[in-house]
């Protein structure tokens, strides 16, 4: 009889789960296979691109979740930087649609192959298309990913425009805590993590990647408007350097990409 102190799951358990993430990953792909018809139609102007993002936020808010839960990293990741890029958008154009349907595929492959694909995490968010609404010729783009950790908002658009008119890669998340699995999946080359957010502080968070051997490579930044002799910001470490939301913010997120070897 089962003695109540933990150990592997019953076999029953295991095969419920089994199933339930078969079913899963089959709705998921008819979800997607739905989607590149919405966006071949919206090419071709017979449905409202407004219509397809709709429908592509929602089915990349469920693939996000189910991944979570499915035990799916790759779609994981995938689908956070379809939502992150679908979320970016403020008006739709054929490139634009084309890259919502590159995201699609994608998705689509790593639901046919869920458990068999070596690519890394990593790999895979480096190969994804980068938002932003430049032209490749304004711009000289970087093979650099920046994660940035900040609650939406006018700053954060303001933050991410400049990295990308720097032809950096940006993908932004709003929670610490799905920013501190999306960074010790993915090892971007640079975080941007706001000081104050809610649940975990983005300070806190800062000095959690610098302490973990897994994380503590990754460049990290702060950024805040709290004053500079704040004993909040006494606590980082000396390698995390502190970008001010004030008159400086230009000078201080330059000499922060120097610093790490990023400008």
């Amino acid at each position: 009889m089962p003695d109540g102190t933990g150990g592997s799951a019953p076999p029953k358990a295991e095969e419920t789960f089994a199933g339930l993430r078969h079913e899963f990953l089959e709705d998921a792909s008819e979800e997607i296979r739905n989607l590149l018809s919405f966006l071949h139609e919206a090419v071709n102007g017979n449905r409202p691109a407004g219509e397809v993002l709709v429908e592509a936020r929602r089915v990349a808010v469920m693939l996000s979740g189910g991944a979570s839960g499915y035990e799916l990293p790759l779609v994981g990741v995938a689908a956070q930087r379809f939502d992150d890029y679908i979320a970016s958008m403020t008006e739709s154009s054929p490139p634009a649609l084309s890259d919502l349907a590159a995201y699609a595929e994608t998705l689509l492959d790593l639901l046919a192959e869920p458990d068999g694909n070596e690519e890394t995490p990593a790999a895979l968010m480096r190969r994804l298309p980068a938002k932003g609404e430049f032209k490749v010729d304004e711009i000289i783009l970087r093979d650099t990913e920046v994660l940035l950790v900040m609650q939406p908002g006018i700053a954060t658009r303001v933050i991410e425009r400049e990295l990308q008119e720097c032809g950096y890669r940006v993908t932004t998340v709003a929670n610490s805590f799905k920013a501190l699995e999306f960074a010790a999946r993915t090892f971007p080359d640079l975080m941007i993590i706001s000081a104050v957010m809610p649940d975990l502080e983005g300070i806190d968070l800062a000095i959690g990647l610098k302490a973990m051997p897994a994380t503590r490579n990754i460049s990290t930044a702060v950024i805040t408007s709290l004053d500079e002799d704040d004993p909040k910001l006494a606590h980082l470490p000396a390698t995390v350097p502190i970008i001010h939301k004030s008159s400086s913010f230009g000078d201080d997120l330059a000499q922060a990409l120097q610093d790490q070897f990023l400008l």
